[in-house]
């Protein structure tokens, strides 16, 4: 049995990067799994491979360039493992985004773990119109 530690945490978070600079949504949407959730702060429910792709799309279109991770904590199960911390979104236009978040990994069969949940809320005022993520 394969347990969710931080050496994992660090290579999904490499990849969520990559896929940020390769421009690479089916990269992004290949981190959760089939049945994978965005539960966004204006309040959808972002559902599947297919419609994560094209909601990480709209940010990339939005200007996303970069995302950094501060203070985070792991609670690790058997088969769940969950993430809370902060993120900080950087866009094109010189503007970021402060979250705070909370993912849920989910083992797989084969032992490797994918994003299952993911939800997140806004921290202060300095969110792009334009901006969902």
């Amino acid at each position: 049995m394969s347990t969710f530690d931080r050496e994992q945490l660090a290579d999904l978070h490499c990849n969520v990067v990559r896929a940020i600079e390769d421009r690479d949504p089916a990269l992004f949407a290949s981190l959760y799994t089939s049945d994978g959730r965005l539960l966004t702060p204006d309040g959808r429910s972002v559902h599947g491979r297919d419609a994560i792709a094209e909601e990480f799309g709209n940010w990339l279109r939005a200007g996303l360039v970069t995302q950094a991770l501060e203070n985070v904590q792991l609670t690790i199960g058997d088969t769940v493992a969950v993430e809370e911390g902060r993120a900080i979104g950087e866009f094109a236009a010189g503007s970021e985004v402060h979250s705070n978040y909370l993912v849920v990994h989910v083992r797989q069969d084969d032992g490797s773990w994918l994003m299952h949940r993911d939800i997140w809320t806004h921290v202060g005022a300095d969110v792009p119109a334009e901006a969902s993520y």
